[in-house]
């Protein structure tokens, strides 16, 4: 073989090894990321796992606690005797039963014991406007 040949033969073939060479090196980089990812991936993966194992722990025991507040509710209805209920009895707010009002003619008529409260609710039932800043006898003059 001459040595023009050989010249262009090896120049050929460190042209190749360079390419190759280049490509390799930058297969290693990619390697070297992906490798990085997967590392990063496996450890959110396994603290993903930890964390779950956790909740489930959390919810086993609540689900424990919540089976015992139940028995304890079932046995306190059963100790409980039925009690009857009765009409339950306004009170005003020095704590004296309210008075039953008085109607005539199914109309309602205010006295002296209903509160200011309940005066003004009748007065806006009955469609009364500007009744909420008069005084206790001012609204009772206009509801009789």
């Amino acid at each position: 073989m001459s040595s023009k040949k050989q010249k262009r033969v090896i120049e050929k073939s460190s042209v190749k090894q360079k390419e190759l060479e280049k490509s390799l090196s930058t297969l290693r980089g990619q390697l070297t990321r992906t490798e990085k990812k997967l590392t990063k991936a496996s450890d959110r993966a396994e603290r993903w796992k930890t964390e779950a194992k956790a909740h489930r722990t959390s919810a086993s025991r609540a689900g424990a606690r919540v089976d015992k507040l139940h028995q304890k509710l079932d046995r306190a209805s059963a100790a409980l005797e039925p009690v009857q209920a009765s009409a339950p009895v306004e009170v005003t707010a020095s704590g004296r039963p309210v008075a039953e009002p008085t109607t005539v003619d199914g109309v309602t008529v205010p006295d002296e014991t209903w509160s200011l409260v309940q005066l003004r609710a009748e007065a806006r039932a009955r469609g009364l406007v500007g009744m909420s800043n008069k005084p206790k006898a001012q609204l009772l003059a206009a509801l009789s």
